[in-house]
C-alpha cells in the first residue's frame, strides 16, 4: 500500500500566480475579474472553516477536561465525570426535564425531630436561637 499524507486544507494562493500568468487578464477582463474573486473568496471561506475548526477543537478539549456530574458512569466519554449516587437517605427525583431533586429522609431514620424546651412540663417554653426554636434529634427508642 503507497504511503498518503494526511489530508490538508487546500491552498489557493497558487491559482491567482497561474491567473496573473495568463493572458486572460488583457483579453478578457471581466472573466479575469470572476475568476479572481472566485479565487479569493474560497480562500477566506477555508480560512474562516479553520478558524472554526480551531475555536469548536478548542471547546471540546474543555468540556472533556471539565468536571462534571452524571446520572451514569460517563468515564469512556467524559474522563473527569463523577457518577453521582445517593447515599443512606437520599433519593433523587428527576421527574422533572433538566431538573434533579434531592429528598432527605433525615439519615438512617432512627430518629425525631423534637423542640429543645425548658423542662416544664405543665407550661413548657421552647428554647430558641437567632428567633428560631432549636430542634433536637431525639432517637427512637426499640
Amino acid at each position: 500500500m503507497p504511503f498518503k499524507p494526511d489530508p490538508v486544507q487546500p491552498d489557493f494562493s497558487s491559482l491567482i500566480v497561474s491567473l496573473d500568468n495568463s493572458k486572460t487578464q488583457t483579453k478578457n477582463h471581466a472573466l479575469y475579474q470572476t475568476i479572481f474573486y472566485l479565487i479569493q473568496n474560497t480562500q477566506r471561506a477555508r480560512d474562516l472553516l479553520v478558524d472554526e475548526i480551531e475555536s469548536i477543537d478548542e471547546l471540546v478539549s474543555a468540556i472533556l477536561a471539565a468536571t462534571i456530574l452524571t446520572v451514569n458512569d460517563e468515564t469512556n466519554t467524559f474522563p473527569n465525570s463523577r457518577q453521582l449516587l445517593p447515599g443512606t437517605g437520599i433519593t433523587f427525583d428527576d421527574t422533572v426535564d433538566g431538573e434533579r431533586t434531592i429528598n432527605a429522609s433525615g439519615g438512617a431514620g432512627n430518629y425525631y425531630d423534637s423542640p429543645l424546651s425548658d423542662g416544664d412540663l405543665s407550661a413548657a417554653d421552647l428554647i430558641f436561637g437567632n428567633g428560631d426554636p432549636i430542634i433536637c434529634q431525639v432517637p427512637n427508642t426499640p
